[in-house]
């Protein structure tokens, strides 16, 4: 993943910037990254083509903007649900609070997780895929400090990713209205089911 260019620092640049972020979200959220376009981008955030090329020269440097703020609103929040994870742990509870904050997440980020269905995290050019490896990274370790010692690492990652995808996939395809909350309790079910069967915690 490439990075986008830096955050504005003056504050109507910075304003502009998350404007047209905001659009993008909506753009690709409705259109797919593949449907939706620069102009429309544009258009949505009330600016000129020209002024939107100031900030992001194509649409895959707001993918990767996309990504980079995703990723600066998840990791706060998932770092502070697994800091205190130690032996003993309640993991399903642990799992429950996760995916309550992914299905927040993908609310309010519905281009960035529409983004992932065309070009999936796993793969190296995805904007999605350093996003993806440092939620890895994030779960596993906190899995180890849970107790997991034995699982090498390789399939630790494999197990952790499967969740990972797993939770994806599930919350794009869940509606939006009072079923929601019923899919969400029962995806943080199925996954701390999972975790217990294959890696005992």
């Amino acid at each position: 993943m490439s990075t986008g260019p830096a955050l504005p620092r003056q504050r109507r640049s910075r304003e502009t910037y998350e404007r047209v972020l905001d659009a993008a979200e909506a753009e690709i959220g409705e259109l797919g990254l593949a449907g939706a376009g620069t102009r429309g981008i544009a258009a949505r955030a009330g600016l000129s083509v020209g002024a939107l090329y100031r900030f992001f020269p194509d649409k895959t440097a707001i993918a990767d903007a996309l990504a980079e703020r995703y990723l600066g609103d998840l990791m706060p929040a998932y770092a502070a649900t697994v800091a205190d994870v130690a032996p003993g742990t309640d993991v399903g509870a642990v799992v429950g609070e996760l995916v309550r904050s992914a299905s927040a997440l993908q609310l309010s980020h519905p281009g960035y997780y529409r983004l992932t269905e065309e070009l999936p995290p796993e793969r190296g050019d995805s904007p999605a895929h350093r996003v993806r490896e440092q939620v890895v990274d994030l779960f596993a370790d906190a899995l180890r400090s849970a107790g997991v010692t034995s699982v090498p690492d390789a399939e630790l990652r494999r197990v952790v990713g499967f969740c990972v995808e797993t939770v994806r996939h599930t919350l794009v395809r869940s509606p939006r209205d009072a079923g929601r909350d019923a899919v969400v309790d029962d995806l943080a079910l199925m996954v701390a089911s999972y975790l217990r069967a294959r890696l005992g915690v």
